[in-house]
């Protein structure tokens, strides 16, 4: 069976997956989190996009058999260039992610600049996005959002504005998530993805319905799973 990794957005550690991987378990799949280098509570040593890359590379390297990446917004960025990457990568779950184009940056899909809200670092290296509550935690149990709001870290700068150096080819299984009410990545430009994608699933959810509605992404990974497993075997 493959192995599921977890891929966090922007500002998020592995423990934002929490109740997926809960979810996961309860369909009798394990799934492990990775830490992504770009996201930290010290800018001083924070990583970029290169770095995110190399780490979920890192982290495919020793696993036999077929590996399913489901990454969450940002971390849509460097899971689509590990697949690309690593041979073993075959299924590749995006939850509300940035299915950017080789040669495009985060902040350039944001028009080019940081808005206006987004908290900047004493020494510039790292960001906070603005309004998380109302935007990145939209639909979340206020009291998850309560839980959630003191463990987001910085997001390096350089992971905005480093172009996606690749792109999975036809061999890796796509599944978009789409989220229908996000306010943080607007649903129709997910839906334009979505329909590159080999199969999509639509959520009534905001930006992170693998906290507000993790059963249906449990419900895709599985899915998903299910036809990588059956092209390998």
């Amino acid at each position: 069976m493959s192995t599921i990794i977890l891929i966090p957005g922007a500002m998020h550690g592995a423990w934002v997956f929490e109740p997926l991987i809960a979810a996961l378990a309860a369909r009798g799949l394990s799934a492990t989190a990775l830490d992504l280098p770009s996201s930290s509570a010290d800018t001083a040593g924070i990583g970029s996009l290169t770095d995110d890359v190399e780490a979920i590379r890192s982290a495919v390297a020793d696993i036999e058999g077929p590996v399913v990446l489901a990454a969450h917004s940002y971390g849509g960025v460097p899971a689509r260039a590990a697949a690309a990457a690593v041979d073993s990568v075959r299924g590749l779950v995006m939850i509300a992610a940035f299915s950017l184009p080789v040669g495009a940056s985060l902040l350039a899909a944001q028009g080019g600049e940081f808005p206006p809200d987004y908290e900047r670092s004493a020494d510039g290296r790292g960001v906070k996005i603005g309004n998380v509550a109302e935007t990145i935690y939209s639909g979340v149990d206020p009291a998850d959002v309560e839980t959630a709001l003191p463990r987001l870290g910085w997001q390096s700068v350089e992971s905005f504005t480093q172009p996606a150096p690749a792109e999975p080819g036809p061999d890796v299984t796509v599944t978009y998530v789409v989220a229908t009410e996000d306010k943080a990545l607007p649903p129709e430009q997910q839906r334009q993805w979505a329909d590159a994608a080999d199969a999509q699933v639509s959520v009534a959810s905001g930006h992170s319905p693998h906290v507000s509605h993790p059963d249906a992404v449990a419900d895709a990974i599985v899915e998903t799973v299910r036809r990588v497993d059956a092209s390998t075997s």
